[in-house]
């Protein structure tokens, strides 16, 4: 398994967890909705560029 693959499974759960830690502190946090939902995109999108990574150095 090399760099970019593990990056990119560390950053979809790492972004999965953000999501979800958002929408469970809603009732204690405020804007940890908002704040959970950007952290989480942003996670998701730096596995996405580690995926393309990845797959053009497979290539």
């Amino acid at each position: 398994m090399n760099k970019n693959q593990r990056l990119t499974i560390i950053f979809i759960l790492l972004g999965s967890i953000l999501i979800s830690g958002g929408i469970g502190l809603r009732d204690y946090v405020n804007y940890s909705l908002v704040i959970g939902w950007l952290a989480g995109f942003i996670s998701q999108l730096l596995a996405v560029w580690f995926a393309i990574k990845w797959y053009n150095e497979t290539r």
